[in-house]
């Protein structure tokens, strides 16, 4: 639990920018956060006529709900429902899990959302905040994250 904001890209076939958003959330968990994401991105994407989509999160816990579509949880029920109605509006919906290293834009995106004043912005050009995360991801290119291991011998 701590403050949370999301953010999203909207991204053509070619991968180019068609527009952003960003939502302050206030306290709450990531998973919760990511749902508040996805269901602003599939909002956006519906009010723009978008027909078909590839989307695609970095949390995987939310690419599997939409993979078993009998999932139930009471506690986030509303916000999930939400988005599976949303779903329905387009042909064609697949969803793509992708590690955090190939979606620094949408990080980017999020980080703006917890700290900023109001509650929903879009942005219809990249943020300059976010210019660089955004050429990284449309580049293919990421960074590595390390990791510590601790080894015990017995």
């Amino acid at each position: 639990m701590g403050l949370a904001g999301c953010g999203g890209v909207v991204r053509d076939s070619h991968g180019d920018w068609m527009c952003g958003f960003s939502r302050h959330i206030g306290i709450t968990n990531s998973f919760v956060a990511e749902l508040w994401g996805l269901r602003d991105g599939l909002l956006l994407c519906s009010n723009m006529n978008i027909p078909s989509l590839i989307v695609e999160l970095d949390a995987k816990s939310i690419v599997e709900i939409f993979c078993k579509p009998g999932y139930v949880n009471d506690v986030i029920s509303p916000i999930l429902d939400d988005c599976r109605k949303l779903v329905t509006k387009f042909q064609q919906v697949h969803f793509k899990h992708c590690f955090r290293q190939s979606n620094q834009c949408a990080d980017a995106l999020a980080r703006i959302g917890a700290a900023q004043d109001v509650d929903f912005r879009v942005f219809e050009s990249p943020p300059v905040d976010v210019l660089y995360f955004f050429d990284q991801d449309y580049n293919g290119l990421c960074f590595n994250r390390l990791c510590s291991v601790s080894v015990g011998f017995p």
